[in-house]
């Protein structure tokens, strides 16, 4: 059953464990104090669209530039499935098995490219709208669906952005965000659009990478310029996000940070594994607080 909905966020900024203060601008996400003018903010950085919207029918190719991220569904899935079951009130998790937990959540996956996640999303049970800002990525993504067969009333897409759902009032389950908050235009802000996005009880559901020097040298130089893993030029190191900058945002608005956990890829095989570091790629699953 779809998760519960109630109210969350109170006013005013809010105090971190240790007593230390949120930043006025961290705060929001939904009734916090944060507040933006939509005609000079946007995260939308027009040369990553026009990048990520020049990729066609090779999101689709499984041997091709995206083989790592068609891979990673093999990891971040199961993941997903696995911490929203830990969230279930008990007598709720022990009557559905992992398979089942994605039925009949409202799911977004913000920036879905062309559906390589949203499409095992919705295979798995739940209502996704895919949503992306380049208008390429929307076609193919819709073409792919209807071949795949899957699509209908449990697999949707628009060429839209976070913010303009915001501005129609939607709200959903599940809010997920892969691969995408390392190319947008202003980090903060995606992050107040997606915690809006969040029905009252529900999650939000991050991957993206840290900035560290690890990073550095198998993100971009190792992944892009040596082994060609990936375009080069698909990554600015600059847009890297570090774990704690979540967290401090997240935990400022209402929201409970339950795991970050390190992910490995292991070209030779074609696989991802979890690891304890979180040097190089992390998942990060968050839920809003019910309201005291």
């Amino acid at each position: 059953t779809p998760l519960h909905r109630r109210g969350v966020l109170g006013e005013g900024a809010r105090m971190l464990g240790g007593g230390a203060r949120c930043k006025p601008w961290l705060a929001g996400g939904g009734g916090g104090t944060a507040t933006f003018d939509r005609r000079k903010h946007s995260t939308v950085d027009a040369d990553e669209v026009n990048k990520f919207g020049a990729i066609g029918h090779a999101w689709w190719d499984v041997h091709g530039p995206q083989k790592a991220l068609h891979s990673f569904n093999g990891m971040r899935v199961p993941f997903l499935k696995s911490m929203l079951k830990q969230t279930m009130p008990r007598a709720q998790a022990e009557q559905q098995s992992e398979r089942e937990v994605l039925h009949e959540l409202s799911i977004v996956d913000v920036g879905c490219g062309g559906g390589i996640l949203a499409e095992e999303l919705a295979r798995s049970g739940a209502h996704v709208l895919g949503i992306d800002a380049a208008k390429q990525n929307i076609a193919v993504a819709e073409e792919h669906a209807k071949l795949s067969g899957v699509g209908g009333g449990s697999l949707k897409y628009r060429h839209v952005t976070a913010d303009d759902l915001i501005q129609e009032k939607k709200t959903f389950d599940v809010v997920v965000c892969s691969e995408v908050l390392e190319h947008v235009s202003d980090l903060h802000l995606m992050v107040n659009q997606l915690m809006q996005l969040v029905a009252p009880r529900g999650a939000l559901y991050i991957t993206t990478m840290n900035k560290t020097t690890l990073s550095y040298g198998l993100g971009i130089v190792a992944a892009e310029r040596l082994l060609k893993l990936v375009p080069d030029g698909t990554h600015d190191w600059n847009k890297f996000v570090k774990p704690e900058v979540l967290t401090e945002q997240l935990s400022c608005s209402g929201f409970a940070v339950k795991r970050i956990l390190g992910a490995a890829y292991n070209p030779l095989i074609n696989r991802w594994h979890p690891v304890p570091d979180l040097s190089v790629n992390y998942l990060l699953f968050a839920h809003r607080k019910a309201a005291c």
